[in-house]
């Protein structure tokens, strides 16, 4: 009668190790941020989105949408969030200034130098900072992410790093990578979550979804 009840469990036992064999092993986490921080050497323009789940103070961002360029400058549309209040403009990066339209009429400022296509893109741009100084790379799973096959990597960003690229971030930071499957290897989103700054406060997520790779026309069709 024993034997007759170990012969189940024997056989689950059998198929679950069968199953584990059977998946293919992830690649070298660290192959895959090297491969796609050296592609952001090239990246001229792209298309991106952010997100800003929760408040980081002094960034009144809760969301961006459009087009940035070396050559272009950016354009596009946010969702802000100041002292007066939460607002949604156009707006038009150009040189040093960034245009913002909304229903107030237009408003000139000086660009943030932080947040300038100079600043994000290219060998010294942000995006790329943001790989080479990332640690404790650990690869997740595979994951399909706008039509894109890609390998998502959990990391940890010190806050030397992560407060060039967003300087109004003051400590380490856990962030979650997803990188394309085909080469070259590209970036095509990062989760990045900021630990609350006292008890009383919530973490803040801040998610980045980026396409259409060095295709980028800034302003076309708008």
């Amino acid at each position: 009668m024993r034997c007759r009840h170990l012969v189940p469990a024997l056989l689950l036992t059998l198929g679950l190790i069968g199953g584990c064999a059977g998946s293919p092993p992830l690649p070298p986490a660290r192959d895959y941020v090297s491969a796609a921080a050296d592609s952001l050497v090239s990246l001229r323009s792209v298309r991106f989105t952010l997100g800003v789940n929760g408040v980081v103070k002094g960034l009144p961002v809760r969301g961006l949408d459009g087009e940035v360029s070396l050559d272009g400058g950016a354009v596009g549309k946010a969702d802000l969030q100041d002292d007066s209040g939460r607002r949604k403009v156009g707006y038009r990066l150009s040189g040093s200034e960034v245009t913002l339209s909304g229903a107030d009429g237009e408003q000139v400022l000086p660009a943030s130098a932080p947040y300038t296509p100079e600043a994000m893109l290219g060998p010294e741009g942000g995006l790329r900072r943001l790989l080479t100084g990332a640690t404790d790379l650990r690869g997740e799973r595979w994951e399909r992410v706008q039509d894109t096959e890609s390998f998502r990597i959990a990391a940890k960003v010190p806050a030397a790093v992560i407060g060039g690229v967003v300087p109004e971030i003051k400590s380490d930071v856990f962030v979650k990578l997803w990188i394309s499957r085909d080469e070259p290897r590209r970036l095509v989103r990062v989760w990045l979550q900021v630990p609350p700054t006292s008890p009383q406060d919530f973490a803040v997520m801040l998610e980045l979804a980026l396409t259409r790779h060095n295709a980028v026309v800034v302003g076309a069709g708008r």
